[in-house]
């Protein structure tokens, strides 16, 4: 890679056409919960409005984005304590269940499982033909880049009012189980190393997504393994004292090479606990030695 290209992979983008799309998304989000709770054959879906709130999270809201016409992550957590108990006793019955026929029966009445797929179903009728939705492990995934100029992904949570730390448990609709994030403590620490860095962590972070990107598009990996949050985390376990400085050419290169040479073992997560606490980077050691071979192949 140039020096120049290293400079303008750095630089922080224009949220103005990903504000309007957010408002868009939010606008048909609202309508269609709306639409199921209203519905009388939802009475159990526990959606009622008092519980939920509806937010953005990732590269959006962090600075860290690099494309204009990129994935827009919207979270719909519920404190809902009908809901948090569905869930659970869901998940409960079908660990006790014996075989594929016993789990199919397992009732999903008032859990987010259901109110994912009917909430799939209610945002049919807000899309045209050209966009297409998918129940994914992360929620809800709406492909409109010809409609809106953008992919939405909608993941579904809840948290315990009473838990300090607003732990979310992420919902997976493919694999029936949930997992606990501590969102709030992720973009605290992000923007904590941020400070500490004189905003050079975030330059290094869009720099690295841009190499994510070279990456896929060469298919030399997959989202699945390579996400935008396996990027962020990676760069966390960078020492801040390697982040300082004011020439980001130079910063890049001395990050690079302690991350080719440094012992990943000692990776650790935002919580500081293992490296694979934070789900939502899909991260582990194998996949990390894969990430710094094919960074040498590209700088």
């Amino acid at each position: 890679m140039t020096d120049e290209l290293i400079r303008e992979f750095s630089k922080k983008q224009s949220k103005a056409k990903v504000q309007e799309f957010y408002e868009n998304a939010l606008s048909i989000l609202t309508s269609a919960l709306s639409d199921l709770q209203s519905s009388e054959n939802n009475n159990n879906l526990n959606l009622s409005e008092k519980y939920v709130k509806i937010f953005p999270m990732g590269d959006y809201t962090n600075d860290t984005f690099i494309d204009q016409t990129g994935e827009l992550e919207i979270v719909i957590a519920s404190n809902n304590p009908q809901l948090i108990l569905a869930n659970e006793t869901y998940l409960n019955n079908l660990k006790n269940a014996k075989n594929k026929k016993a789990k199919d029966s397992v009732s999903r009445e008032g859990t987010l499982d259901k109110i994912i797929f009917e909430l799939l179903n209610s945002l049919t009728k807000y899309f045209t033909k050209e966009t297409t939705l998918l129940i994914i492990n992360d929620g809800i995934k709406i492909i409109c880049l010809k409609e809106y100029g953008f992919r939405l992904l909608i993941r579904f949570a809840t948290f315990d009012i009473k838990d300090k730390h607003a732990i979310l448990f992420f919902w997976d609709p493919v694999a029936k189980n949930q997992k606990p994030i501590n969102l709030f403590l992720y973009n605290e620490n992000m923007e904590k190393k941020d400070r500490q860095t004189n905003g050079n962590y975030k330059r290094l972070i869009r720099i690295y997504k841009n190499i994510r990107k070279t990456i896929l598009i060469n298919k030399w990996s997959v989202n699945n393994d390579l996400n935008k949050y396996f990027v962020e985390l990676i760069l966390y376990n960078i020492p801040n004292s390697l982040m300082v400085g004011n020439d980001i050419v130079k910063i890049f290169y001395k990050t690079y090479n302690y991350i080719i040479n440094c012992n990943i073992l000692n990776f650790y997560s935002f919580d500081n606990k293992s490296i694979d606490s934070f789900k939502l980077a899909k991260i582990n050691f194998s996949k990390i030695s894969n990430y710094i071979h094919l960074l040498k192949k590209i700088v």
